[in-house]
């Protein structure tokens, strides 16, 4: 799916998200991350790097389905305006360390010591996405 450009824009090259992937037991388990948009062949898609295993990149491998949320900027007296997405994620072993570099420019301003020189190559969680809504100009 091709997001609108007020979701692009929303998104950016980076921001802090929820990721919500679901546990073992069908609980639901809640992660910020940070995350980029790319654009691919097959439409847009959601990423995240992690330098290591975790829960959430565990979950993934076991059941795909995945719900992001992104706040947008609070406007006085309205209520915060915000990207709700579901889709399938998938898995792809190395490629976090640029990524990470990439998204520590946009979240934190500089890339510098960020990730370690020494970092493993990682994962990346891609969120092919299928649904959008929440409460913003992506929703029309």
């Amino acid at each position: 799916m091709k997001l609108n450009d007020a979701a692009c824009e929303l998104i950016g090259s980076g921001t802090d998200a929820t990721l919500v992937t679901l546990n073992p037991d069908g609980s639901p388990q809640v992660t910020v991350v940070w995350m980029a948009l790319e654009s691919t062949p097959d439409g847009d898609e959601l990423v995240a790097a992690h330098l290591t295993e975790y829960q959430k990149t565990r979950n993934i491998r076991r059941d795909p389905r995945v719900a992001v949320t992104v706040l947008a900027a609070r406007k006085p007296g309205q209520q915060t305006p915000y990207l709700a997405i579901t889709g399938t994620a998938r898995i792809v072993e190395g490629g976090a360390p640029a990524q990470l570099k990439k998204l520590a420019k946009v979240m934190l301003g500089s890339d510098e010591h960020f990730p370690p020189t020494n970092a493993p190559e990682g994962l990346l969680t891609r969120v092919r996405i299928e649904k959008v809504g929440g409460l913003g100009p992506w929703t029309s």
